[in-house]
């Protein structure tokens, strides 16, 4: 599956700066395989390889300066959860991922990376009908993420 999405933004901070990150894109290739279950109040089990990129401007809140932020990583996962109704899908969600994170700051090129390593968290998934399917999920140890998607297959 390729996937496309928006960056809403956000902050972090690094060698005592404080950067805003603007509005960006993102970019995303994933595969997966449901190893078990399924139907209507079945357990499942599904694991997902990715490969994604993004890029924003990033601003540094005492200079104003700002500089392109581009990362890219491969993830590993695995999801469990539960069909309800044969539309809801309430699930545990835990991966694995690393990869650099490269921008110009202060007239130097700096590499960096995740402090964190993994996303732990939970979500639920819906089939809406007609081929559309819709997702929120939350990681809040790790990686602390709030994603929404949809999802149209024809």
């Amino acid at each position: 599956m390729a996937s496309v999405g928006i960056l809403a933004g956000g902050s972090f901070e690094g060698e005592g700066r404080r950067f805003d990150v603007k509005p960006g894109f993102l970019a995303s290739f994933t595969g997966g395989y449901r190893l078990f279950g399924g139907a209507d109040g079945q357990l499942y089990g599904v694991t997902t390889l990715s490969m994604g990129f993004s890029r924003a401007r990033i601003e540094d809140e005492a200079t104003g300066k700002s500089t392109a932020l581009s990362a890219s990583d491969l993830r590993v996962g695995a999801e469990v959860g539960v069909t309800l109704f044969e539309r809801l899908r309430p699930f545990a969600v835990g991966r694995a991922f690393g990869g650099p994170v490269q921008a110009r700051i202060a007239g130097e090129d700096r590499v960096g990376s995740d402090r964190r390593h993994f996303a732990l968290g939970f979500g639920v998934g819906t089939d809406a009908g007609r081929g559309l399917d819709l997702r929120f999920e939350s990681t809040l140890i790790g990686e602390r993420a709030f994603v929404w998607s949809g999802a149209i297959s024809f």
